[in-house]
């Protein structure tokens, strides 16, 4: 019996392939992100790098552009998760995110479980303290606090 979710993906097969699923899905999310944001922004910064040169905006800009982006893959996931109850990475692993009524979770609920994707640190510190503080392996400690879970497959509807 696993003591806690860091020792099931520890020990137990089904733990570690869930999780590197999760990783992969949550890649192509960032790739698809960063890369929107990337185009956007040399599109904006080419101008002024032409004409104060690299050195002095690059600093400045490398700042803005990570703060920019954390918030922008917050909203991504948010909304992602709230309207189709996957995002365009979790889709291609077959992973979905639902709330404890099987539907997808609000809008309060998908940004609560996702508010810790604006930095790597506080995503990381959501994992590991989820997965130390309970005997599964399924949630991060945001989701387990909203009532949200990542599932391989989406439950059936159930008719209204």
């Amino acid at each position: 019996m696993p003591v806690s979710g860091i020792d099931s993906v520890i020990k137990e097969h089904a733990a570690q392939e869930y999780w590197l699923e999760r990783v992969i899905a949550f890649i192509i999310d960032a790739v698809i992100v960063y890369l929107a944001l990337g185009i956007l922004a040399i599109a904006y910064a080419l101008p002024y790098f032409l004409i104060s040169g690299i050195n002095t905006m690059a600093t400045m800009f490398a700042g803005v552009f990570s703060f920019v982006a954390g918030i922008v893959l917050v909203i991504y996931f948010t909304l992602f998760e709230n309207l189709a109850g996957t995002s365009l990475g979790k889709r291609a692993m077959g992973l979905f995110v639902q709330a404890r009524s099987g539907k997808n979770p609000t809008l309060v609920e998908a940004f609560t479980r996702n508010v810790s994707k604006i930095y790597w640190l506080l995503l990381f510190l959501d994992i590991i303290v989820g997965l130390a503080t309970t005997k599964g392996y399924t949630q991060k400690f945001s989701d387990r606090f909203v009532g949200t879970s990542v599932v391989k497959h989406r439950a059936p509807s159930t008719p209204a």
